[in-house]
């Protein structure tokens, strides 16, 4: 049941991700899709056993952004 709700969520969060990342980082389309793209959080978002599917973008957003920052993906508590 639960991957039957997975697989048509995971296109749409990450559509609205890179929406926000385009928006917050102001960068074009392209750039914003390989930002997100090569990171681990788009490994695990894609990954249904993660959970992460169930965050906000916003939250998505910000673990992006520590990724980046750091080189480390931190799973919130509530995954």
């Amino acid at each position: 049941m639960e991957n039957v709700v997975f697989k048509p969520i995971i296109p749409l969060k990450i559509q609205d991700l890179t929406s926000l990342i385009i928006e917050r980082k102001q960068i074009e389309f392209r750039k914003a899709i390989q930002y997100l793209y090569s990171s681990k959080l788009y490994e695990a978002l894609s990954n249904e056993e993660t959970k992460l599917w169930h965050l906000s973008i916003e939250k998505l957003f910000d673990m992006l952004e520590n990724e980046k920052r750091t080189h480390k993906i931190i799973f919130p508590d509530i995954v």
